[in-house]
C-alpha cells in the first residue's frame, strides 16, 4: 500500500498508486443515490441478503481503495463515506491519512454515516526506517489511535528492514517490544500488515515465518494481506488453518495473472517476476472459499476489501492505454462487498 515515492496528500488520495483490474467491470449500482431503507429486504443485486458465511458486521474496506474519491473535485470524505455506507460496509481501515481532518474529526464523520473505524496503519508514508523504533513516535501513534477509538494498533510495511534471517529476527524482537508497549498503553495487541517482500525465500523458507515463530502471540498479531501473499506464491490457507488466532484481520485483495500485467511479484519470492493485475474481489484467481475454510469462526475476524489500483479509471485521450480499473473505485467497493456478503464457506469443525 506504500509507494516507493513519498506520498503527499494529493498523491495518496488522487494518484493511482499502482496497477490492476483490466476488465474489472461490474453492474451499475446507483452508488450514493441508492436507498438504504431497503436494506432489510433480500436484494441480491446489492449483496444485502444474508446469503454467505461472513458476518455482515465484519466486512470493512481499506480507505486506500477509494482514495481517488476523496479528492475535493470528486466526493470528498463525506461523499465517499456515503458511498461506503450505501454499499453496506460496517467498518473502515484508514491508511494513515484523514483528508486534512484530525483523527477525532475523521472518526466522528465516519460514525455519523454508521461506519466504525476499526484500524489504521501507523508509520511513515515513504520507504524509510520505520518510525516505530522511536519511543516518542510510538507515544504519538498511541494517542492518535485512542482518538480514533481503536482496540489494536499496527504498521503496514517492513520498510527498510534487511531481507535476511538476522534482519527479520531483529524485526520480530522489535515487534515484541512494540506489542508489550501497546498493551501497556491500553491496546489489545500490535499488528503487522504484510506485502509480498516478506515472503522472500531464504534458506528454503519464507522470511515471514520468522516473524510468526519469534513473536509472542499475546502481544503480536498479523493483518494478513491475502492478495500480496498469493502474489508471492504462498498459500494463505496453510497459514490460517494452523492458528487462526494470529490473524484477526485480513486484507481481501484479488489478483489475476497476466503476462502483460503491470504488477510484478517481488524478487526472491516463489513467484518472482510473474506479472499480474489486481482485480475486484471475486473476479480473480484467489480461491476465497478454500482460504477462509481455515477459520474456525469468521465472526472473530475483520475482512477489509482492498484494491490498490481501483482508482486507475481515467483515459486522458484517445491514445492513452486502457486504465487498469475502468469501472472505478466506487464500483470496486460495491462489487467486492457484494461478493464477500454472499460467499459461502464450508468451514471445518471447531
Amino acid at each position: 500500500m506504500i509507494d516507493k515515492r513519498t506520498l503527499t496528500r494529493r498523491r495518496l488520495i488522487g494518484a493511482a498508486g499502482g496497477a490492476a483490474a483490466v476488465g474489472a467491470l461490474g453492474p451499475y449500482s446507483g452508488l450514493a443515490g441508492a436507498d438504504h431503507r431497503d436494506r432489510g429486504k433480500s436484494n441480491k443485486d446489492y449483496g444485502f441478503c444474508r446469503g454467505g458465511d461472513i458476518p455482515l458486521n465484519r466486512i470493512g474496506i481499506q480507505v486506500f481503495t477509494v482514495r481517488d474519491l476523496l479528492a475535493d473535485n470528486e466526493l470528498d470524505m463525506p461523499g465517499t463515506f456515503e458511498v461506503l455506507r450505501d454499499a453496506g460496509y460496517a467498518g473502515l481501515e484508514f491508511g494513515g491519512d484523514y483528508d486534512g481532518r484530525t483523527p477525532a474529526e475523521a472518526r466522528r464523520l465516519a460514525e455519523s454515516y454508521g461506519l466504525r473505524v476499526v484500524s489504521n496503519h501507523f508509520g511513515p508514508r515513504s520507504l524509510i526506517r520505520n518510525t516505530w523504533y522511536d519511543p516518542a513516535q510510538r507515544a504519538a501513534f498511541f494517542a492518535e489511535a485512542h482518538a480514533l477509538g481503536l482496540e489494536a494498533i499496527g504498521t503496514g510495511h517492513s520498510y527498510d528492514a534487511p531481507r535476511t534471517v538476522e534482519g527479520y529476527r531483529a524485526m520480530a524482537a522489535a515487534f515484541n517490544e512494540w506489542g508489550r508497549d501497546a498493551v501497556r498503553n491500553g491496546f489489545r495487541y500490535f499488528f503487522f500488515h504484510n506485502h509480498d517482500v516478506e515472503f522472500t525465500i531464504v534458506n528454503g523458507r519464507p522470511l515471514f515465518d520468522i516473524l510468526l515463530e519469534e513473536t509472542d502471540p499475546r502481544y503480536v498479531k498479523f493483518e494478513l494481506d491475502l492478495g500480496w501473499m498469493s502474489a508471492a506464491g504462498e498459500d494463505p490457507y496453510e497459514y490460517i488453518r494452523r492458528d487462526p488466532r494470529r490473524f484477526p484481520m485480513f486484507h481481501v485483495k484479488d489478483i489475476r495473472w497476466d503476462p502483460n500485467g503491470p504488477r510484478v511479484a517481488a524478487a526472491g519470492t516463489a513467484n518472482a517476476g510473474r506479472r499480474f493485475f489486481f482485480v475486484d474481489v471475486g473476479k480473480g484467481e484467489v480461491n476465497w472459499r478454500r482460504i477462509f475454510r481455515g477459520l474456525r469462526n469468521p465472526g472473530r475476524h475483520w475482512f477489509f476489501v482492498e484494491h490498490d489500483d481501483a482508482g486507475d479509471d481515467e483515459t486522458p485521450d484517445a491514445t492513452s492505454p486502457r486504465p487498469r480499473n475502468p469501472a472505478g473505485s466506487a464500483n470496486t467497493a460495491w462489487t467486492s462487498r457484494k461478493y464477500l456478503a454472499n460467499l459461502e464457506i464450508s468451514r471445518r469443525r471447531r
